[in-house]
């Protein structure tokens, strides 16, 4: 009988659409090439050298493209954004730490009582063995 090896985790198995990309790559990429041809002609429009404008054009493209691969602990980039906006600009919350121990607040007169005692007996213990 043969064993069927399978991945472990198959949530994160993606379907190739176009070159070996996710759907959700290639529409990024699309978009940074979009962009880039814009910047490009705009820049060469503008009497900008075209060596100069492919720099500039790497340096849009780049992000967009960046932004289709982007996976922060199974986030994507849509969804970290919106976790990111939620945490600190819609619910932002100060939380204010202090010290406060209920239990050793209501027995404190019980444990000052008790440490004078056990001090009192390590006292006499350390009188007994010096004689």
């Amino acid at each position: 009988m043969q064993e069927i090896k399978l991945n472990k985790d198959l949530s994160k198995l993606q379907d190739n659409v176009i070159l070996g990309l996710t759907a959700r790559q290639a529409g990024f990429s699309a978009t940074g090439l979009i962009v880039g041809a814009a910047t490009y002609f705009f820049l060469i429009n503008k009497n900008i050298n075209s060596d100069v404008a492919f720099m500039v054009l790497a340096i849009v493209v780049s992000p967009f493209a960046a932004l289709g691969f982007f996976n922060y602990h199974g986030l994507t980039f849509e969804k970290f954004v919106k976790v990111i906006i939620k945490q600190y600009v819609l619910c932002p919350k100060i939380l204010l730490s202090r010290l406060e121990n209920y239990f050793y607040d209501k027995d404190k007169q019980k444990i000052i009582i008790m440490q004078k005692m056990e001090a009192k007996i390590y006292d006499e213990d350390l009188e007994e063995r010096s004689i």
